[in-house]
């Protein structure tokens, strides 16, 4: 997930629709990528951004940068479950209809049985 977040960061700053500067981007990369070797009781790490350890009341992203964040993320996962959902039914509708052929070959085997020869 938080590879996601990064990606659409990238990309919203590549569109011009995020105010970060590369340096920011990347020391925010850094504080990932080695945050997630840390456990959750670790002290706060002395390299973190200083805007963020300085300044917590200042909002990171935009209501509308959060929003397209979401929404992009929201549509790759709805795209995901409709694949998943549409091989599901495809399985399922193989089932049903070998099912039907095997229900229709046993009932012209036995109607051949029962005709008088």
């Amino acid at each position: 997930m938080a590879q996601n977040i990064r990606d659409e960061i990238r990309r919203l700053h590549r569109r011009k629709q995020l105010p970060f500067t590369s340096q920011q981007l990347e020391s925010m990369q850094d504080s990932d990528t080695s945050g997630s070797e840390m456990g959750l009781d670790s002290p706060r790490r002395p390299e973190s951004p200083p805007s963020i350890v300085r300044n917590p009341e200042k909002a990171l992203f935009t209501f509308k940068q959060v929003q397209l964040i979401c929404e992009r993320m929201l549509k790759e996962r709805e795209d995901e479950l409709r694949e998943q959902y549409d091989q599901v039914l495809a399985n399922k509708l193989a089932e049903q209809y070998d099912a039907f052929v095997k229900f229709t070959y046993d009932q012209i085997q036995r109607r051949y049985e029962a005709e008088p020869s």
